[in-house]
C-alpha cells in the first residue's frame, strides 16, 4: 500500500479526462473552484477532447493520465469527470511510471475500473471522490460536507480520521459489530465487470464499499450474487464489512414487484459475522464523503462510521 503525501496549500493539481468528455460551461465552473482554493491548476494536454461518447480513442486519455503522473510539478491528479471508457485502456496504462510517481488519482464513477487497476498493479491508493466538472462545478457551489470531506482526506494525514453521513443522511445497520481491512469497490457495476480479469482487486479481509446510478433492482440482484458465488460475503475469503452508498435512479424507478435494498441483502447475502450499513452517504449524489480506496478502514455497523486507520 502507497499512501501519497497530503497536499499543501498553493499545490499544483492537474486536471484530466480519462472516461467522457465534460461540459465545458462545468470544466470552466471547476477549475474556477480550485484556482480560488488557492490551488495551481495544468490541463491535461487532451482534456477538451470529445469522441462520440468518449474524451478519446484512448491513446489520448493514455498519454494525459502518464503526463499527469510524471509531471513532477503535479501533486494531485483529479478527474474532469467519470462516464464510460476506463476498462478499454487499462492494459495499455504505464504501471511501473505510476509507481514511480505516487500521488492521488481522485474521481468516481468509470474512474472506478482505472482506480482498481491502479491499486492492483502498483498498490497506490486512490481517492473516490468529488470532481472538477461535477461536484466542483455546482451552479450552487460544492455542497459544504461534500468539500469539506473531500479536502479534509486531501490534505490531512489519513490516520483517526472520522467519516460518517451528515446528521439530516440517516444510515441503517443490516447487520451489527465491527470490520477492519483495506477498503475495496467503487461503482458496483464496474467494480463487479472487473471479475476475472487480472484488475479485480483481492477482497479477502476487506471492506467492501458500492453504490451505482441508473441500474435497476434486477441488476442489482444479479450483481450481488455474482459475489455471493464468488464466495465474498461467507468462508474463509469472506470480506470483513459492507458499506453500502446511494443507489440513484434505482427505486425511484422500482415498481412493486421490486425488492428492497434491505430485502435483497436479506434475501442474497443472509446472516454474516460482519457489518452492513446501508444509505452512506457515498456515491453519485452531490452530498457525499470522498474514500480513499486501498487504505485500511474499521467499519462500525452500530455507529455508521469508517474510520481510516
Amino acid at each position: 500500500m502507497i499512501i501519497p503525501d497530503p497536499i499543501q496549500a498553493g499545490a499544483t493539481i492537474a486536471v484530466i479526462s480519462p472516461a467522457s468528455a465534460p461540459k465545458p460551461d462545468k470544466l470552466k465552473r471547476g477549475i474556477e473552484y480550485l484556482k480560488a482554493k488557492g490551488y495551481q491548476v495544468k490541463e491535461g494536454p487532451n482534456l477538451r477532447n470529445k469522441h462520440k461518447y468518449l474524451s478519446g480513442h484512448g491513446p489520448e486519455q493514455l498519454s494525459d493520465l502518464h503526463w499527469a503522473f510524471a509531471d513532477d510539478e503535479v501533486d494531485m491528479i483529479i478527474c474532469s469527470r467519470g462516464g464510460y471508457g476506463t476498462p478499454r485502456y487499462l492494459d495499455d496504462l504505464d504501471y511501473e511510471l505510476i509507481a514511480q510517481h505516487p500521488k492521488f488519482l481522485v474521481g468516481y464513477s468509470d474512474i472506478t475500473a482505472l482506480q482498481c487497476a491502479v491499486g492492483v498493479e502498483t498498490g497506490l491508493v486512490t481517492i473516490s471522490g468529488a470532481m472538477v466538472a461535477v461536484e466542483m462545478a455546482a451552479e450552487g457551489g460544492i455542497d459544504p460536507y461534500t468539500e469539506t470531506c473531500f479536502w479534509d482526506l486531501v490534505t490531512k494525514p489519513f490516520s483517526g480520521q472520522l467519516l460518517q453521513n451528515p446528521s439530516d443522511i440517516p444510515y441503517h445497520t443490516l447487520s451489527s459489530g465491527t470490520g477492519t481491512g483495506p477498503l475495496v469497490g467503487g461503482c458496483l457495476s464496474l467494480f463487479n465487470n472487473l471479475m476475472g480479469t487480472p484488475y479485480f482487486p483481492d477482497v479477502a479481509g476487506g471492506i467492501m464499499v458500492l453504490e451505482d446510478i441508473g441500474e435497476n433492482v434486477q441488476h442489482l440482484d444479479r450483481m450481488l450474487s455474482q459475489f455471493k458465488m464468488a464466495g465474498f460475503f461467507h468462508g474463509e475469503d469472506r470480506i470483513n464489512g459492507l458499506m453500502l452508498g446511494q443507489f440513484i435512479d434505482t427505486w425511484e424507478n422500482a415498481d412493486e414487484d421490486d425488492f428492497t435494498l434491505e430485502e435483497l441483502v436479506s434475501e442474497i447475502i443472509g446472516k454474516v459475522d460482519f457489518p452492513i450499513v446501508s444509505n452512506m452517504a457515498y456515491g453519485h449524489n452531490m452530498r457525499k464523503m470522498s474514500l480513499p480506496l486501498g487504505a485500511t478502514v474499521k467499519l462500525n455497523g452500530e455507529a455508521g462510521s469508517l474510520t481510516l486507520l
